[in-house]
């Protein structure tokens, strides 16, 4: 090798030596630089991060009102009171089983909130899923059924076990994970009614191919002791209706038309201003009579049984469900219902009376009378 070469080779590797030094520096001061924009925005940049699921919440209360007990003034403020029914009605409250249905895939996003919220005003609630979750307070396992496809199979296993319970409870509140109810509201819609009559009730929707009634499931339907007690007597046990209805994968639809063929009566579940109760949509959706019109609202229009009217001035004060609520909803709406109390002329009133009771109290020494609220019947 010559000594010219020699030198080429030397010239070249000082070169790429060179180069590998240069590109180095470029390398480490864009690491350096970059980990300084991420340290002094990092605040920013982690705005772009999904945000986490969120967290189960609850809030120590003094003084918090009982389950299904109805707060001072309630006959006022509701406007239930001014139905015909007896005050006798509410000396023994309609106990209420709540079966929320509900899947492993929606324990974080929905149930566990639920759990923590409305559900806790139920007589007792729990929820059919295929996996345990201490969130939840109470589960029955459904077996089988593990997709929506299979809802109605998870819906039956669940009034088998509470037909099983039956002589527990009186009415009982199938429903989803994402509605929000008002549990005393459906107490005192039931409050006159006879548990043991084979009757339901929810909100009449009509199918699209036949025509025929059925009550929205997540707005969710409620059973009488008497209707649980004939459908899975008469309709599951038997397989009555599996074998003689032509059954599909709407778990709602199936629940009605084997209720309508073992002669269990629907109820209009409307109340005297003819304001739906039980609702398909959340309320900030109803609140806004602009939505009627909407193309995503199109299919209610056609299948309601009854004109489902929407804004603020249709809004019962007797609603019993909301149907499509998210977590963050569902905590505002137990919020603005069971927590804030607002200082009107109503409750100004239960002040005095709570003070001239005090006052005869302690003059006569003697215990309060509570004055027992009264209930609307649903119309039939």
């Amino acid at each position: 090798m010559s000594w010219s070469v020699i030198m080429r080779i030397l010239k070249i590797k000082k070169v790429t030596t060179a180069l590998l030094i240069i590109i180095g520096f470029i390398v480490v001061v864009l690491t350096v630089h970059l980990a300084g924009v991420i340290y002094f925005y990092s605040d920013y940049l982690l705005l772009l991060l999904p945000d986490p699921s969120l967290p189960v919440m609850e809030r120590p209360e003094k003084n918090k009102l009982g389950v299904n007990e109805f707060p001072g003034g309630y006959e006022g403020r509701r406007g239930m009171g001014k139905a015909n029914a007896s005050p006798k009605s509410f000396q023994k409250l309609p106990r209420i089983l709540c079966l929320i249905v509900t899947s492993p895939d929606y324990h974080d996003e929905r149930a566990s909130h639920v759990a923590v919220t409305w559900a806790r005003h139920c007589t007792e609630s729990v929820f059919l899923t295929t996996r345990r979750d201490f969130r939840l307070p109470r589960t029955i396992l459904t077996p089988g059924a593990t997709s929506y496809h299979q809802l109605w199979g998870k819906v039956k296993q669940g009034f088998e076990w509470a037909y099983n319970h039956r002589e527990d409870y009186d009415w009982f509140f199938k429903t989803d994970d994402d509605t929000f109810a008002v549990i005393e509201n459906l107490q005192a819609a039931v409050a006159a009614l006879d548990p043991d009559e084979p009757q339901a009730t929810g909100n009449h929707l009509s199918t699209w191919d036949r025509g025929s009634t059925y009550l929205n499931g997540g707005a969710g339907y409620v059973l009488s002791r008497g209707a649980v007690r004939k459908l899975v007597e008469e309709g599951l046990k038997s397989r009555a209706c599996d074998s003689n209805l032509k059954l599909g994968t709407n778990e709602d639809v199936n629940m009605a038309d084997c209720l309508t063929y073992l002669g269990v009566q629907f109820l209009d579940s409307r109340d005297r201003l003819k304001r739906q109760r039980f609702n398909v949509y959340p309320p900030q959706e109803l609140v806004d009579p602009r939505q009627i019109n909407r193309i995503t609202h199109f299919w209610l229009n056609k299948v309601s049984f009854s004109s489902y009217l929407q804004g603020y001035s249709e809004m019962s004060d007797e609603v019993i469900s909301f149907h499509y609520v998210d977590a963050t909803t569902m905590y505002l709406l137990y919020y603005l219902v069971y927590i804030v109390n607002p200082f009107n002329s109503d409750r100004l009133d239960s002040f005095r009376k709570l003070e001239q009771t005090a006052t005869e109290t302690a003059t006569h020494k003697r215990d309060p009378v509570r004055k027992q609220p009264t209930a609307g019947k649903i119309l039939k």
